[in-house]
């Protein structure tokens, strides 16, 4: 879906107007919660070898790429345990997903993205518990992600479920990527900010 002000993926939802914003015309603004519309329900379920292509796909439309690079190692997220949110029962049309990985005594959480149409449902919060609970089955004691500078509504969102920060890579965005690049509100991508919650 693009932008409704440009040509660009649109990586947001406007929760006043329900126009879709690319990150050039995200703004951020406090607004008071409530009297929003809800999104339809979704179903967050482990992600089949038949959702890879969709995995994948989502990916590219978020990031432009399927690898990701986070404490200091790189994942293909085709590759990765995943959970998806779907429309529906489970079985339409994929609209979210978060991949994990598995190191040491945490999982790290590569990727969580919902696109933007489905945004405030609760999927965001639900793949988090989903990742959660998969590291409590394989006997981790804390979850780990990483995230951008940028990404105001990504930190809100991991504080708001428990996480707290507990590093920065300075300028390791901006070297993944060959320099700097516009993100949210016009913020310039440049630092990996980490997180943590125990379980």
């Amino acid at each position: 879906m693009k932008c409704s002000f440009c040509d660009a993926n649109a990586q947001y939802r406007d929760g006043h107007t329900g126009e879709y914003v690319c990150l050039a015309h995200s703004r951020l603004q406090v607004s008071a919660q409530g009297g929003r519309e809800q999104a339809e329900p979704l179903t967050v379920r482990s992600a089949l070898s038949t959702d890879r292509d969709r995995i994948a796909e989502l990916a590219v439309y978020f990031w432009d790429e399927t690898e990701v690079e986070c404490f200091g190692h790189a994942y293909d997220v085709r590759e990765l345990p995943a959970f998806v949110a779907c429309k529906g029962d489970g079985r339409d049309e994929i609209v979210g997903l978060t991949s994990y990985a598995i190191e040491g005594d945490a999982v790290n959480v590569v990727m969580l993205n919902v696109l933007p149409g489905y945004q405030g449902s609760g999927a965001g919060r639900t793949l988090i518990a989903a990742a959660e609970g998969a590291a409590r089955a394989h006997g981790a004691t804390r979850i780990v992600v990483a995230t951008s500078n940028d990404d105001l509504p990504a930190l809100y969102l991991y504080q708001r479920r428990g996480f707290h920060l507990t590093g920065m890579e300075v300028g390791r965005l901006a070297k993944h990527h060959g320099g700097e690049e516009p993100g949210f509100a016009g913020i310039p991508v440049r630092d990996e900010i980490q997180l943590e919650k125990r379980l």
